[in-house]
């Protein structure tokens, strides 16, 4: 991998998303945290009333829900072919992530879907992610500003977190090591996890 004449480093990923579970994991701990927060809120506004029905009833809607995000995600990578494929931009001032153009337009159409089936029901929370999903295509993550860099090598992941923000950068094995030291070497206030 060599830099281009302004210093840019330029690559292409392709996962198998059937072979790499790295997304499904996200997805299950993304609506994992929501179903969590919405039933401390639930037991806040019921003053932390607890019942062993109720303990049944949030662990089954759970369970239905992690069947439907699994089921969902199958679903989704048979739209996209069984690949999601980034293309990705580095220079000494941060990385950029943007999906391929023909797997995005897939994507925005499964995120205008989504919130268009949660307008129909009322769900607010479908609403909400159906927009984000219909909106992105990609993220910067600027070095200055990140906190934390984790390596994800089994998944060929390099997480970039700066607050809320969540980078997933993939890289082949053989640029892998690469692209985490030049990472970690120009993020000068991120806690750095090999």
């Amino acid at each position: 991998m060599t830099p281009d004449k302004n210093g840019v480093y330029r690559w292409r990923y392709s996962m198998n998303l059937y072979k790499n579970a790295s997304l499904l994991w996200l997805f299950y701990k993304v609506f994992g945290g929501i179903y969590i927060g919405l039933m401390l809120f639930v037991l806040f506004i019921d003053g932390f009333n607890v019942s062993l029905a109720g303990v049944k009833w949030a662990c089954v809607g759970f369970a239905v829900m992690m069947a439907i995000v699994t089921l969902s995600y199958y679903v989704y990578a048979l739209i996209q072919g069984g690949r999601y494929t980034w293309d990705f931009e580095m220079d000494d001032k941060g990385v950029n992530a943007t999906q391929v153009a023909n797997e995005a337009k897939k994507t925005k159409a499964i995120g205008m879907a989504v919130a268009a089936m949660g307008v129909a029901t009322g769900n607010l929370s479908q609403i909400g992610v159906g927009t984000v999903v219909a909106s992105r295509d990609g993220m910067y993550s600027p070095f200055d500003s990140v906190g934390s860099v984790k390596s994800d090598r089994r998944h060929n992941t390099i997480k970039i977190r700066n607050g809320l923000n969540h980078n997933q950068v993939f890289a082949s094995d053989e640029d892998f090591d690469f692209i985490l030291e030049y990472v970690a070497a120009h993020c000068p206030k991120a806690i750095i996890k090999r």
